[in-house]
């Protein structure tokens, strides 16, 4: 399956390879938004890598969402911006496939509440690439999150007709035609149809597939796989901002498709799982197939292991892990009462467009604990970004602030010398187009 992209990016390449340095690999002019065109051009040499590590591992690999659209459906690489990358391997590759990125240098994000959380029960892993521009991996071993789809969607699904697509010397699949564009409906659903540009992307998918796709697949799985609901909430939404996309008869048979209470529950709560975690649990709980695996599931939540509770109590002492244990329970009523938060919880954890990073609650000064961590227990730290200007450091027991650290700043470290990509091309840290914001990840 060759696309313009692909050709595009095999171009690029060939071009960096054979000609000399003084001549650029791409023109800005050639771009419509160079900032996107050239990050881009980064995750997909990142996606040709990881590509060539799996390839050599024997593991077949999967890329979905903005990577696979970049690969298939644009032919300039600043059509359509990409904040991460979207990865997917079968089940049964996954601690592999983890192993395999941790080898090539990607860092995992914040642990799950278990150690075998995944692949089980949560669909993704995710991990941060260090560099000049800081990339975030997502490792999927299914391709949607409510754990409902864990159980509805068999394992061999989006693997068989899969296409394959080369990039630079690497090959990867993506999903056929059908279930390519069940999966950017899917994904835009359970996110509440909230950016124009997953709408968009319905509409550019079916366009680029035209009589290629075969709406009767598409159909089949929605109703067999138990996602009509959520495939015709996104359709509809892309149909009513950009005209029509589904043929008439497609469209009439998803109005006359009769979802059920978990299917409804299921679409209504998936937007609202990070407002809070007892709806997104108590959901999952009611609407998944299997009374051993919802036990097993709430066993997982109810019992966390240290690592993740690390993530709940910023001290360590004989009694922590209790003290934690109280704080996850009780943290729905105290974050409504600053005075008692605001001693306990010193530090949270908030997601940003470079993935999760850790902030201060309260002013730090320097000499100062900000939060202590274990290798039993790492918990946030493994959320602490690098920056060639840090203002914490870690010792053997946490983080200690360097400096003053405001309320509402982010708690940075040195990782070391292989962290930054500024230090290997001999880049100055104090170089003011090298600071803080291009040499953290």
């Amino acid at each position: 399956m060759t696309t313009l992209a692909s050709q595009q990016f095999v171009q690029v390449e060939r071009t960096r390879r054979t000609s000399p340095v003084r001549q650029p690999v791409l023109r800005c002019a050639d771009l419509g938004d160079p900032v996107v065109g050239l990050r881009n051009v980064c995750l997909l040499r990142l996606v040709e890598r990881v590509g060539l590590q799996f390839a050599q591992a024997g593991m077949p690999l999967m890329v979905l969402k903005g990577a696979a659209l970049n690969l298939t459906v644009h032919a300039h690489p600043d059509s359509r911006p990409m904040a991460d990358i979207d990865l997917m391997v079968r089940p049964q590759d996954a601690a592999a496939a983890l192993a395999l990125l941790v080898r090539m240098g990607c860092r995992p994000g914040r642990p799950l509440v278990r150690s075998d959380f995944f692949p089980r029960f949560h669909y993704e892993r995710d991990l941060l690439v260090p560099g000049v521009v800081p990339a975030r991996i997502d490792l999927h071993v299914r391709p949607f999150r409510p754990l409902r789809y864990a159980r509805t969607v068999p394992a061999s699904a989006f693997w068989e007709g899969a296409e394959a697509v080369r990039i630079g010397r690497a090959e990867v699949l993506v999903p056929g035609a059908a279930d390519m564009l069940l999966h950017l409906a899917v994904h835009s659903a359970v996110h509440d149809n909230a950016q124009s540009r997953w709408l968009a992307d319905l509409r550019n998918w079916a366009q680029h597939c035209g009589d290629g796709l075969d709406w009767a697949v598409l159909l089949e799985h929605a109703r067999s796989w138990g996602l009509m609901p959520a495939a015709h909430s996104a359709l509809s939404a892309a149909e009513d901002q950009l005209g029509p996309i589904r043929p008439a008869w497609v469209r009439a048979e998803m109005d006359a498709y009769k979802p059920n209470w978990r299917e409804r529950r299921t679409l209504r709560q998936a937007p609202r799982d990070a407002e809070g975690a007892l709806g997104h649990v108590l959901t999952d709980a009611l609407c998944a197939p299997g009374l051993r695996f919802k036990a097993a599931y709430l066993r997982a939540m109810l019992l966390p292991d240290r690592a993740h509770m690390g993530e709940w109590y910023d001290r360590r002492h004989p009694g922590w892990f209790a003290a934690s244990r109280a704080l996850r329970l009780l943290s729905p009523l105290l974050r409504h009462v600053p005075a008692i938060w605001g001693r306990v919880a010193r530090t949270e954890i908030r997601e940003t467009p470079r993935g999760p990073g850790v902030f201060a609650r309260r002013l730090f000064v320097a000499g100062e604990r900000v939060f202590a961590a274990t290798p039993a227990a790492p918990g946030k730290l493994a959320c602490v970004r690098h920056s060639c200007q840090p203002n914490a450091r870690r010792d053997a027991r946490g983080v200690v602030a360097l400096k003053f650290i405001a309320p509402g700043e982010e708690v940075r470290v040195d990782h070391g010398l292989t962290a930054c990509d500024c230090r290997r091309t001999g880049r100055a840290a104090t170089d003011p187009t090298n600071a803080n914001t291009d040499c953290h990840d």
